[in-house]
């Protein structure tokens, strides 16, 4: 964190940070929310704390205002995400494919959209060609049988532990099947740690649970996200979803600390 000695100092730092994250000028801070909130809380400290990567980040950020079908958030952070270099579009439309199957297609047309337009104006600003993006496509067909293997194979490497049955349509078909054999396994674009990062925002905005704490001990266990950064994730989770949801994470996550044996608070 940087270390300020004046109140105008502080207010120049986070309007500053303001324009690097957002690729665009700071608003003038005319009133409460702009001036302590925006400008102050979540530029000012929250986007400034380290721990987590630029990349890390947008994809909180992302994952939370288009869970919270929040438009004009939707719209200028899509836009600094792709203008600022922190995610290609390739990298971005294969974060919308794996959103759309955590919280539904129709949110996840709406980020696929926004994506759209700042390409095409990318474009336009740099008077450079808009390019077919290299994405990876859909997992050639194979018979029923080996596809549930897969599937399942994929769960017990994403949780480190058996999958549930598979006795409904959604568990087999759409739950092993799909999502874990055809879309966990998807590497060129997104790692699993950013899968993560992203699974455990979607949950914790949804409200299930179960599926939170499943991620949280996993990605603990896993070793793929430390204590220090999953905190740090509840504490950007909290500026865009709430602290009233993020301080339920926040539980959620000290118990899981708890259960692989890291320290609790």
């Amino acid at each position: 964190m940087p270390e300020w000695h004046d109140r105008d100092q502080r207010q120049a730092s986070a309007r500053a940070e303001f324009e690097r994250i957002m690729t665009s000028e700071s608003p003038t801070p005319m009133g409460a929310y702009i001036e302590t909130g925006v400008i102050g809380y979540v530029f000012g400290e929250m986007w400034q704390r380290g721990v987590l990567t630029a990349r890390d980040r947008r994809f909180i950020t992302l994952s939370c205002v288009g869970a919270a079908d929040a438009g004009t958030p939707i719209d200028t952070h899509v836009w600094a995400a792709l203008n600022s270099g922190d995610l290609t579009y390739a990298e971005f439309d294969e974060f919308v494919l794996f959103f759309g199957t955590q919280l539904g297609w129709p949110k996840a047309s709406v980020l696929s959209m926004q994506g759209m337009v700042s390409a095409f104006r990318l474009a336009e600003e740099r008077d450079q060609p808009l390019e077919e993006h290299d994405f990876e496509l859909w997992a050639d067909p194979i018979d029923d049988e080996a596809r549930r293997r897969r599937g399942e194979a994929a769960y017990l490497e994403v949780h480190g532990a058996p999958s549930p049955s598979d006795a409904t349509a959604f568990r087999g078909r759409a739950y092993l099947d799909f999502l874990y054999g055809e879309i966990w396994t998807r590497t060129k674009h997104l790692t699993r740690r950013d899968r993560r990062i992203v699974s455990i925002c979607c949950a914790a905005a949804a409200g299930v649970d179960d599926e939170v704490s499943e991620h949280l001990r996993a990605a603990l266990q896993t070793e793929e996200l430390t204590y220090e950064e999953l905190q740090e994730l509840v504490v950007h989770f909290a500026v865009y979803m709430g602290w009233l949801l993020g301080r339920h994470l926040d539980d959620l996550l000290v118990t899981a600390a708890e259960g692989v044996g890291n320290e609790g608070p």
